[in-house]
């Protein structure tokens, strides 16, 4: 496959990570960095700022880059707009995570999962409208013996999971403007992406004994 404007979109939200890393870098001021928790020598739980940690969501940012370029070239021509669509919208919230970050480590008050929250919703609308497109390929979709083994069955499952993902990531928007824990947006975000393809993989099943 290719590199695609879709790639090169990636590739510059990507930078944009890897600047906005080094800007946060050279620019916070002494002493400022992302708040940890970690145990002691002594044994004892401690609270310190790194900041280091900043770093962490670019690398991540480069590994997914390279890791969907390697999927490309396996062949995804079948289902171009959901790889094209997941290729910006991860490399995109990743963006706004490392964004969060600096803010937090600027702000120990600073609001990271809301944001984060909301741009997953995003990017399972995005998934979510193409996903439907998406045809029988080798690398890419509801990879199950039953979506396999009849395409029918591989369309009926990926719309299905498509209108799972719009209704998931509407959800997921409307949690982050509600939800204030950390750790309730972390569980919506996860409950938010994963319940429909987990239904899904069982709605395959159950497409193909009717079959």
């Amino acid at each position: 496959m290719n590199i695609t404007r879709a790639y090169w979109i990636a590739l510059l939200l990507v930078s944009t990570t890897l600047i906005a890393a080094l800007w946060a870098w050279f620019s916070l001021p002494d002493g400022a960095g992302v708040p940890v928790h970690y145990l002691g020598l002594d044994g004892h739980a401690h609270t310190g700022a790194s900041r280091g940690v900043i770093w962490v969501i670019p690398f991540v940012a480069l590994v997914v880059l390279m890791v969907l370029r390697i999927v490309a070239r396996r062949g995804v021509s079948a289902a171009s707009q959901a790889y094209e669509a997941t290729l910006i919208g991860v490399t995109g919230v990743l963006l706004v995570a490392e964004a969060t970050l600096i803010g937090r480590a600027a702000d120990p008050g600073f609001d990271v999962m809301g944001p984060v929250a909301a741009s997953v919703g995003v990017l399972l609308l995005a998934l979510g409208n193409v996903l439907g497109k998406a045809r029988h390929n080798a690398v890419f979709g509801v990879r199950t013996p039953w979506t396999l083994a009849d395409p029918r069955v591989w369309d009926k499952t990926h719309r299905f999971v498509g209108r799972g993902w719009v209704l998931s990531g509407l959800a997921l928007i409307a949690l982050a403007f509600v939800l204030k824990g950390e750790a309730q947006l972390g569980l919506a975000i996860g409950a938010c992406c994963a319940l429909p393809p987990l239904v899904g993989v069982a709605w395959s099943r159950s497409l193909a004994r009717r079959s």
